[in-house]
């Protein structure tokens, strides 16, 4: 008797990941959208956790925040909305982005663990733009971080914070938009 119950609930999770793959792939660009969403929403909160195993915290929607609303005070209500809101615009932006020109020029097979290994190759490169550009010129200017702000307060591991950050949006950018059905 457990043998059909066993089989009915993986039956039941198959139908479910197949209606996901099957809803994303017949919507181009909505599907990669609310693919962006969530991915972004998960590195998110994995960029506050980072605290949690001895690496500085990424709050990019507090770090945006000061950036686009500095009429405010860093943290603010008005302010973290401003930056939550640009934040996660970008990581729509950057998932359409992926799903319609990038995914398929990255030379992997259009499987379950290839479409991971293209969102982790294309999160990357968005990290070494972050590391490499974004938070030192741009977020923290004439602070001294450097190129890959290996010369931030905590040296090597905020660019290994940026980086753990865009790896986890890249792996559910890529678990998300896979969009094979099998």
């Amino acid at each position: 008797m457990s043998t059909g119950t066993a089989t009915s609930t993986s039956t039941r999770e198959l139908a479910a990941d197949t209606r996901w793959r099957a809803w994303v792939a017949e919507h181009p660009v909505l599907g990669p959208a609310v693919v962006g969403l969530i991915a972004t929403q998960l590195a998110t909160i994995i960029g506050y956790y980072l605290k949690g195993i001895g690496l500085p915290p990424v709050p990019w929607p507090l770090y945006n925040g000061a950036l686009f609303a500095p009429a405010g005070k860093f943290g603010d209500p008005a302010s973290f909305f401003a930056g939550q809101s640009i934040h996660m615009v970008d990581g729509v932006v950057f998932a359409v982005l992926f799903v319609i020109m990038v995914r398929s020029r990255i030379p992997l097979p259009n499987t379950r663990l290839g479409s991971i290994g293209k969102g982790v190759i294309y999160s990357t490169v968005l990290a070494i733009i972050s590391m490499g550009f974004l938070v030192p010129y741009v977020y923290v200017p004439k602070s001294g971080y450097g190129f890959f702000s290996f010369y931030s307060p905590d040296h090597w591991k905020l660019p290994v914070s940026i980086l753990l950050f865009h790896l986890v949006y890249g792996y559910f950018l890529g678990a998300l938009s896979y969009d094979r059905v099998d």
